[in-house]
């Protein structure tokens, strides 16, 4: 019997053990429940005070949308700034208006703050109406070059500012270059010192190339590493490529306006870019630091959109491709004398007499014996030389050439061709003198530039200069070739067609032929795309979005 309750008292001993591992099993779970309800509790209370925060933040910065849709409603539409506005609770919210003409964008950005210093930016894209301006760019007009066609790569051209008479923006209706067929292509060491235009051909702009003014482009545009100052509009409903500069720092201008899609690749936009053709542009790399709005779509490389533009992105269905500017159409020039001695009347109205200019004569005007100072030196008054008889034409390339043209009037000389070899164009008095070099076209009245025998080919070559007191107007419905990387003219080029073999350095003085209005009939601007215009109203709203 001792024994058996000497068992049963160690089993129990033995089981006491195990219950107080048991318990302390079932502290600890209590334990561990209690603690995650009190995480629980916290984490919930802490979501629900965020909440609240953004919620705020939100309702702080849809106010400042709204109070810049009521100031646009009463006609402040552009430009206004709102600053650390107070709400209720403790929020305030600080807003922005920025109207983009260019893309007829009105961009309302606003940036809410809650009591506890949470934030939320919105950003509105409103539709911008636009009045437009009744000043138009440009009313055509020649140039300082013009040229119906124009097929050459205009490498090592340069502008001479100091030695121009007036700057190509200065004068109503001029351009640095028009051509109306043919394709723009320049590169290393050329500026065009105004606006480029060209009807039906593409721009080819490579590194070195500067256009200090706008590009009209009627077909494809490359921006391959050259720079445009102003604005570039082209309508084609192509792939333009944008790999260079568009715009200035701090520039009014800068944009991009393109009838079809275009792949920024590594290029810069200082002002906005719009799209309109439907299918896919490409934001591969560089900025735009304006707004984008396209109308079909547009995929990136790796940067993100958001990146790459700083303005708005603005889907927009209803986007219309730009218009070029009216580009002005050929003229005809004629040159139909009453007789031997007097000139045709738009001439003897302007003060010139005629010298028709036949037999032996014409030695002076080619060959070893050419020596126009010879007969142009000491005029009483303007004259017009004649030479269509000469067989030789206006030209200096022979050894024995006086190479100098010295003149103390204004002159014309009406030829079929000249060849320009190293001459001289000077004033013998250091007055200011016009030279008029002029190839009439051979069937007035045909549509385009008519450059039948015996009109010929033109060239200025081998160092040929103009004397800063000198203008040389050129007209000819042939080619117009310079050839000569340090030559230089002063003066404009009204040509068929213009090649450059080596390079030019060229200074604008603007002059008009007697009897011939080079921008007639030229509608003004018409483009929806060109700048100008008066902001009036705001129209629908496009996008609504946070800003990260």
């Amino acid at each position: 019997m001792l024994v058996v309750l000497r068992r049963r008292w160690r089993a129990r001993r033995d089981e006491s053990g195990s219950a107080l591992v048991s318990v302390l099993v079932i502290m600890l779970v209590l334990s561990i429940g209690a603690l995650t309800l009190a995480v629980i509790v916290t984490n919930t209370s802490g979501v629900a005070v965020d909440s609240r925060s953004t919620a705020q933040s939100r309702a702080a910065a849809d106010a400042g949308i709204a109070q810049l849709v009521a100031a646009a409603t009463g006609g402040d539409v552009c430009d206004q700034t709102l600053t650390d506005v107070e709400l209720g609770a403790g929020s305030t919210y600080s807003a922005t208006s920025t109207c983009d003409e260019s893309t007829k964008l009105v961009v309302l950005e606003s940036t809410g703050t809650s009591s506890r210093g949470g934030s939320t930016t919105v950003r509105a894209v409103y539709e911008l109406d636009v009045a437009p301006d009744a000043t138009p760019p440009t009313a055509g007009g020649p140039g300082l070059f013009y040229t119906y066609g124009l097929n050459t790569r205009m490498n090592s051209y340069v502008y001479d500012e100091i030695n121009s008479e007036v700057g190509i923006d200065e004068f109503t209706g001029s351009a640095g270059l028009y051509a109306s067929i043919g394709n723009i292509a320049c590169g290393s060491g050329s500026v065009f010192p105004g606006d480029i235009y060209t009807k039906t051909g593409e721009l080819q702009l490579d590194s070195g190339c500067l256009v200090e003014g706008n590009a009209y482009i009627g077909s494809r545009a490359n921006i391959n590493g050259g720079t445009i100052e102003g604005n570039l509009v082209a309508p084609k409903n192509v792939d333009h490529t944008i790999a260079g500069i568009i715009g200035t720092s701090g520039g009014t201008e800068g944009n991009a306006f393109l009838g079809g899609t275009f792949t920024l690749n590594g290029g810069t936009v200082y002002g906005s870019v719009s799209a309109a053709g439907s299918g896919s542009s490409t934001l591969g790399s560089g900025t735009i630091l304006g707004n984008f709005v396209y109308k079909g779509g547009y995929g990136i490389w790796k940067t993100s959109a958001d990146s790459i533009v700083q303005g708005a992105l603005v889907k927009n269905t209803e986007l219309a491709a730009p218009t070029l500017p009216q580009i002005p159409d050929w003229q005809d020039v004629e040159f139909t004398p009453v007789n031997a001695t007097t000139p045709p009347q738009a001439w003897a109205d302007e003060g010139y007499q005629l010298t028709t200019v036949t037999g032996s004569a014409c030695d002076k005007w080619s060959g070893n014996s050419a020596d126009v100072t010879a007969v142009a030196g000491a005029l009483s008054s303007r004259m017009i030389f004649d030479i269509r008889a000469c067989a030789g034409n206006f030209d200096t390339n022979a050894g024995g050439a006086n190479k100098e043209v010295t003149i103390n009037h204004d002159i014309a000389i009406i030829a079929h061709r000249w060849f320009l070899s190293g001459t001289k164009f000077k004033s013998a008095d250091g007055q200011p003198h016009t030279i008029f070099l002029i190839t009439p076209d051979s069937q007035p009245g045909t549509p385009g530039p008519q450059c039948a025998w015996p009109a010929q080919d033109s060239q200025q070559l081998n160092e040929s200069t103009v004397d800063p007191q000198i203008a040389v107007y050129i007209y000819t419905p042939c080619l117009m070739k310079f050839n000569s990387g340090i030559a230089t003219l002063r003066g404009q080029v009204y040509s068929g067609r213009l090649e450059f073999g080596g390079g030019v350095t060229v200074a604008f003085a603007p002059r008009n032929v007697p009897g011939y209005d080079f921008g007639k009939d030229v509608e003004p601007w018409p483009g929806s795309g060109g700048s100008g215009g008066i902001p009036s109203g705001m129209g629908d709203l496009l996008s609504l979005r946070d800003v990260p």
